[in-house]
Order: structure tokens, then C-alpha cells, then sequence
């Protein structure tokens, strides 16, 4: 089916023309590009896409155009509530809507006043000139620090392409009745130069491998199997937390990771096979015993002392709007862990994940470490990860060896 996109008077929107056959398709699209000329949108929109209700809504504020991604429900809830965030940051620095402490104040109203004065900003204020000043005052505040310039220009580029997200042309096909201005609020918006963000190692896995064995094993089981996942399987902190048991196979050696009732993975690509060796396999199997729950790892807490403790066990939960992990506990107690043997990363369970993907890296290659991370696209692992480089020559230098004398020579 033929489609056109029509601009007229700083709005966009798309029309299906219902045929495959481009001379009729060429035809029709002439007859709506003439009634939009003589007549405007709002007749146009009645005319030619009847499944618009009403008279597109125009000139929105911050608020109305959130709300309207939030209903056409394309995006995952987590997913669009950080997008949310990072686009009303970003509002706030603009306009100078700083809030304060009280924009903390979930009870009392704080927050709730401070949303709604970014919520009544009208969304063509939001351009793309406003948020490259944004950007530029952002690394300006970080000061003289190389490190520091680095960190705002990488927390800069994160919030850009969270915010944009949402303007994404998968977003306003989903949108009903919504015309939104040219150019979209971060249409021209460059992203800084990220610097070098190889991943260097920082940590003896020999030696930690070893201290976890020694010490998580026998005294904190539940610390061992999270420790086992995030390093030797490179899994992510939402995947071990609600990986089942029913997903390993034992006899070839891999963990097949899919979505189920309670896993919502981050992306589509993030599902598939994940080796592991047959040592971890073995591991595994010798903890499984210790497991009262389809989950490889068990979210039972204890709580209290003497007569009074007591165990109970956090339930998975898929209708968490925010970040929520049954395990919570044992990932604190495996960060802590972490951290006590040296890895003082912000995140020392993520950085396992990092330090598998560049042993992979190194040995087998960047293709061979996205497979294995399951990276969405090769220039994530590329931008993360130094590539094997393997050791190339033509064996031209043994010419230079005076020592073998030539054919000529011998013959003489």
C-alpha cells in the first residue's frame, strides 16, 4: 500500500492512500494535497483519514503530548516513564524550572506542583536551538576536569536520546489526532563526541573467581549463583533475577533466555541461547538442591532476631512502574561483596557483564562478544570494546635473512 506525507502550515501527518497501484495511489494523493491547500486540516483530516475523530489537536504543551504517547501504549510503562524523566530534565534546565527540594516531595505535593508547571510549557518552546544551549551549559557547569567534562557530556548525550525517543517516528504513527510543529523539538540536535569509552579491566578475575568460590559458596549461595550469571554468563541484573531454572539446559550447556509472565527483556534481540561452560553448568546443578522456586535465584529474606525472625520471600512482579527486583537483597549484598575485593565501578554487578564481553572480545572478536552480549547492534560492542586483533604477515621479512643465500649463488 502507497503512502504520503503531507507538511502544510508547520504540521505533518500521514495518509494511507488503500492501494498498491501507484498511478492510482498518485492520483489520490494529488486530490488530498488539493483539498489540504484549499481547505486546511481540519476538513482535509475529516475527508481522507475518517478514523480521526476529531480536528487534529495542535500547538500542545509538554504535559498533553505525554500524556498521548503514555495512551497509545507503544512504549513498555519503565521504559516511557524514563524517557519521561530525561524530557522533563531537560524542560526544567531550559526553562529554569529548578523546583528544588520540594520537587523530591512525593507526599506532600511537591512533585506533583513542579510536574504540572512543566507539564503547562507549550511544546514548540522546546527547540532545537534551546537544547543545544542545554547541552553546551550542561558541560560548562562541570568545571575543568577532564574526567568530569567526559561525565556531563555522556549524561548529556543519554538524556538527548531518551527525550528524542519519544518524537520518534514509531511514536507519532501510534499517536491519534495529534499534529505536532516542524521541526520536531530535537530535529538537528548533535550528540557531544563520546571520547574513548573502551572498557579497560580493573579487576584480578582470577583471584575473584576464586574468592567467590571460597567464601560466597558455602556461607551465601544466593550471592554465588547471581556472581556465577552476571560473570560467566554476562546476564543482566532484570534477567538473573527472574531467570528460571526450566531455561538451563544442562546437557548442552546453555541458557536459553526468553520472555515469560514475569521477564519483560529489554529488547527483542536480548533473547536467545547464552553458553556457559560446563564447570558453571556443574555449579549450578549442585545449588539447584538448595532451591525451593522455579527461579534460579531464591528472593527469601530474613528478617529480625532471636525468636523473632522471620522469613519471607518478595514475589516477581510485572506491573512495577518503576525499577523493582525480587532479588534486591542479594544484588546489595553481591555489590557489596564486589566492592570489598576491589571493583569500585558505580555498578559492580553491570561491570561483570563488561569484563566478560571484553575476555570475549579479545579472544574471539567484536561479532563474537555482540552475539554473546546480545547487543542489539554491532556499533554498541564496537563503541565498548576493543576488537581481537590477530597478528597479520605476509612473510615477506625471511627476504631479508642474509643468511640464505640466493638460488644463483648456490649454483655457482
Amino acid at each position: 500500500m502507497w503512502q504520503v506525507r503531507l507538511f502544510q502550515a508547520g504540521h505533518e501527518a500521514w495518509f494511507n492512500l488503500g492501494t498498491a497501484n501507484q498511478a492510482a495511489a498518485a492520483a489520490k494523493a494529488r486530490d488530498i494535497y488539493v483539498c489540504l491547500k484549499a481547505n486546511g486540516w481540519d476538513a482535509t483530516l475529516a475527508k481522507f483519514k475518517p478514523e480521526s475523530d476529531a480536528a487534529p489537536r495542535l500547538n500542545l504543551t509538554v504535559g498533553e503530548y505525554l500524556n498521548a504517547v503514555k495512551d497509545a501504549n507503544h512504549l513498555r510503562l519503565r521504559t516511557f516513564l524514563n524517557y519521561q524523566n530525561c524530557l522533563r530534565t531537560i524542560v526544567s534546565e531550559v526553562f529554569g524550572v529548578k523546583g528544588g527540594r520540594s520537587k523530591f516531595d512525593y507526599r506532600n505535593g511537591g512533585n506533583q506542583k513542579w510536574v504540572g508547571h512543566l507539564d503547562r510549557i507549550r511544546l514548540q518552546r522546546v527547540t532545537s536551538t534551546c537544547v543545544s544551549k542545554w547541552q553546551k551549559l550542561r558541560v560548562r557547569e562541570a568545571g575543568n576536569s577532564p574526567v568530569a567534562i567526559a561525565s556531563a557530556k555522556r549524561t548529556a548525550n543519554s538524556y538527548v536520546r531518551c527525550a528524542r525517543s519519544l518524537f520518534s517516528k514509531g511514536v507519532r504513527d501510534k499517536l491519534r489526532g495529534i499534529q505536532l510543529s516542524t521541526p520536531l523539538p530535537f530535529d538537528g540536535v548533535e550528540l557531544f563526541e563520546s571520547g574513548n569509552m573502551k572498557y579497560v579491566s580493573k579487576m584480578d578475575v582470577h583471584a575473584l573467581i576464586a574468592a567467590a568460590r571460597n567464601e560466597l559458596k558455602p556461607k551465601e549461595p544466593e550471592v554465588y549463583k547471581a556472581f556465577l550469571l552476571g560473570l560467566f554468563a554476562g546476564m543482566r541484573r532484570g534477567e538473573i533475577d527472574l531467570a528460571e531454572w526450566s531455561m538451563v539446559d544442562w546437557k548442552k550447556c546453555v541458557i536459553n533466555l526468553e520472555e515469560t509472565e514475569w521477564l519483560h527483556l529489554k529488547r527483542h534481540d536480548s533473547a536467545g541461547e547464552i553458553a556457559i561452560d560446563e564447570e558453571v553448568v556443574a555449579e549450578l546443578r549442585e545449588l539447584m538442591p538448595l532451591s525451593q522456586s522455579p527461579f534460579i535465584l531464591s528472593s527469601a529474606v530474613s528478617c529480625g532476631t532471636g525468636e523473632k525472625r522471620r522469613t519471607h520471600t518478595r514475589p516477581p512482579r510485572n506491573d512495577s512502574a518503576r525499577p523493582y527486583y525480587r532479588c534486591a537483597p542479594v544484588f546489595d549484598r553481591l555489590n557489596e561483596w564486589l566492592r570489598s575485593k576491589g571493583v569500585k565501578a558505580n555498578k559492580p554487578l553491570h561491570e561483570m557483564r563488561k569484563e566478560i564481553g571484553a575476555l570475549v572480545a579479545t579472544e574471539h572478536g567484536i561479532y563474537a562478544a555482540s552475539r554473546f552480549l546480545r547487543h542489539s547492534d554491532i556499533t554498541t560492542t564496537a563503541r565498548h570494546y576493543a576488537d581481537h586483533k590477530a597478528r597479520i604477515s605476509v612473510g615477506l621479512g625471511k627476504l631479508l635473512d642474509t643468511s640464505i643465500k640466493p638460488a644463483s649463488e648456490k649454483t655457482a
